[in-house]
């Protein structure tokens, strides 16, 4: 396993744990009346949506090209340099929104402000849907350039990062509700202010890292 491709995987799985949405909305089902199961039940299909993926992702590559193969390097390179590409694109398109000043104010949707009367099913599915499913792709590039030993631990790494932002507010809000209250509000409210700068951060600061290292993969 090399320095860079573990550097990367730790980049990606840190930027997939640092969805401001993904903090919100966990943060939030911690006061959902149907009590902690909620957050968790968000938590498991996080967890498990990024695993599925990037699982199928990896055995969808191995089983085209060929693990750890040249074609399955220069598959990985494409993959990351398209991915790249993309969240470079977006991040410039909210730039100029932003400088144009025609960007729309971003409130809270009513959905999520009535996240309190949520159910089991639905925190499932929105645990689905919230997941950072661009950096999942990007990992499953990175990843597949590596031996089958190395992919199953690098695959582990980046879930565990991964998930480490939602689990770690489900286990501050469970286990320490009240010494954790004024921190998890003050983090909401951050996260609530400055979500749109920290969105538009995370996709030029991934976009040129992973656009770079796809295309020095390539040359």
């Amino acid at each position: 396993m090399s320095s860079s491709t573990f550097v990367t995987v730790v980049v990606l799985g840190i930027g997939c744990a640092a969805n401001p949405w993904g903090i919100m909305i966990a943060i939030l089902l911690l006061d959902a009346r149907r009590g902690p199961g909620i957050v968790w039940t968000y938590v498991v299909a996080w967890t498990g949506a990024i695993s599925v993926v990037l699982a199928a992702l990896l055995a969808g590559i191995g089983a085209v090209l060929g693990s750890a193969s040249d074609d399955s390097g220069t598959a990985g390179s494409w993959i990351l340099l398209a991915v790249g590409l993309v969240l470079l694109g977006f991040g410039v398109r909210r730039l100029v929104r932003r400088d144009r000043g025609d960007e729309p104010t971003e409130e809270t949707p009513r959905w999520l402000r009535a996240i309190e009367n949520i159910s089991y099913p639905a925190a499932f599915l929105l645990g689905i849907y919230s997941a950072t499913y661009p950096l999942v792709i990007a990992a499953a590039g990175e990843i597949a350039r590596t031996g089958t030993s190395e992919a199953i631990a690098l695959s582990v790494l980046f879930v565990v990062l991964g998930s480490s932002s939602v689990a770690g507010i489900a286990a501050l809000g469970t286990f320490a509700p009240e010494r954790s209250a004024a921190f998890l509000e003050r983090m909401r409210a951050w996260v609530t202010a400055h979500n749109r700068a920290v969105i538009t951060a995370i996709l030029l600061v991934l976009g040129a890292f992973l656009a770079a290292r796809g295309l020095a993969g390539l040359l």
